[in-house]
C-alpha cells in the first residue's frame, strides 16, 4: 500500500509543478484555466494508468505463453546432452 502512496505523490509532482508554471505566467487567475488544467491532468493520468494496466496484463499473457513451452525445451536439451 505504501508503494501506491509514493507513486501517487510522485505523479502529483509533475502536476504540482506544471500548475506553478500556468500560475506564475498569469497576472491574473483564471478559473477557466485552472479547470481546463486539472482536466487535461486527469485525462493524461488515468490515461498513463490505463496504459500501464493494459501493457503488464499482456505482457503476462505474453510470458505465460512462453513459460508453458520452457519444461519441454529444457527437457529436450537434457536429451541431447
Amino acid at each position: 500500500m505504501t508503494d501506491i502512496y509514493l507513486l501517487a505523490i510522485a505523479l502529483s509532482m509533475d502536476t504540482f509543478a506544471v500548475s506553478i508554471d500556468l500560475g506564475a505566467k498569469r497576472k491574473i487567475a483564471e478559473a477557466r484555466l485552472a479547470v481546463i488544467a486539472a482536466g487535461y491532468f486527469g485525462i493524461a493520468q488515468a490515461g498513463m494508468t490505463m496504459v500501464g494496466y493494459l501493457g503488464g496484463h499482456g505482457l503476462s499473457l505474453w510470458i505465460k505463453s512462453v513459460t508453458s513451452y520452457a519444461p519441454e525445451v529444457s527437457r529436450d536439451r537434457l536429451h541431447h546432452v
